[in-house]
């Protein structure tokens, strides 16, 4: 049962994504290339955000939790939305309604979802192996670290069936996320609210940076996922709140074509 709960575990994060951006294009009669253009954002992203966060890791912790917990948040928010800003109003030019943002915030979503889902089935796979090997036999296992390996194998086969599936849960958490961010960065630029940029990456800062700090209180994984879901089941309210302001936009803009014919 935790085998197979570890399989749809990888195979959930992977193509549930791919599931829902077949229907919500299909829905919306929108080009896949938004998705792309969200997934490439996303990658853009990562590229100065990770060795950067790397290399200053160190210096952060002798900060204190909290303030390591804020500083990671502010740089993920900082790095994903300004990259969502540039290609929502130097690449995406003509890209100003709803479904576009949605469609773009799961290609950025959707995209992590699908890496962190590869990673995780190469995990998998390792422990699989790790299961029924002799871990002395292994030569890139250093002879100092044995004993921890093992008790990592044992404590990969021996977890709750719920903890397998945390992964995807995790995710669909976060596309929710990226959904309300995408639109909330759009609606900024196409309206010409900048505030609406700023509350984005805050609202980002805010998850991201709680999830660290929570983590390192030691708080329960289960008990993690719950405030995170929070955030999502609020994130999602964003989205349609959003969704009609961009439709009271919408609206308002014909209203004025009317009126200068």
């Amino acid at each position: 049962m935790l085998t197979l709960a570890y399989i749809l575990n990888f195979l959930g994060m992977i193509f549930l994504p791919i599931a829902v951006a077949i229907y919500l294009t299909r829905k919306f009669k929108l080009s896949w290339k938004l998705l792309l253009a969200g997934g490439l954002t996303f990658i853009a992203s990562q590229i100065p955000h990770v060795p950067l966060t790397l290399a200053l890791t160190p210096l952060f912790q002798s900060w204190g939790p909290i303030a390591y917990a804020m500083t990671l948040g502010l740089l993920a928010g900082a790095f994903e939305e300004t990259a969502r800003y540039i290609l929502f109003r130097f690449i995406l030019k003509r890209s100003c309604t709803w479904n576009e943002g949605i469609l773009v915030g799961l290609g950025h979503g959707g995209t992590e979802a699908i890496i962190l889902g590869i990673l995780v089935a190469v995990a998998f796979a390792n422990m699989l192996i790790y299961r029924h090997l002799d871990l002395s036999t292994i030569s890139s296992i250093p002879a100092s670290q044995l004993e921890l390996a093992k008790q990592q194998v044992a404590a990969y086969w021996s977890a709750p069936v719920y903890m397998a599936l945390l992964g995807m849960v995790e995710r669909v958490f976060a596309i929710c996320l990226h959904l309300a961010l995408s639109v909330m960065v759009l609606y900024s630029v196409a309206n010409k609210k900048p505030v609406w940029y700023g509350m984005a990456l805050l609202w980002h800062a805010l998850v991201d940076g709680l999830a660290v700090f929570l983590g390192q209180q030691h708080m329960s994984a289960l008990g993690i996922e719950g405030v995170i879901g929070a955030f999502a089941v609020i994130s999602i309210g964003i989205v349609f709140v959003l969704r009609r302001k961009f439709s009271q936009q919408t609206i308002s803009s014909l209203g004025q074509e009317t009126d200068s014919a």
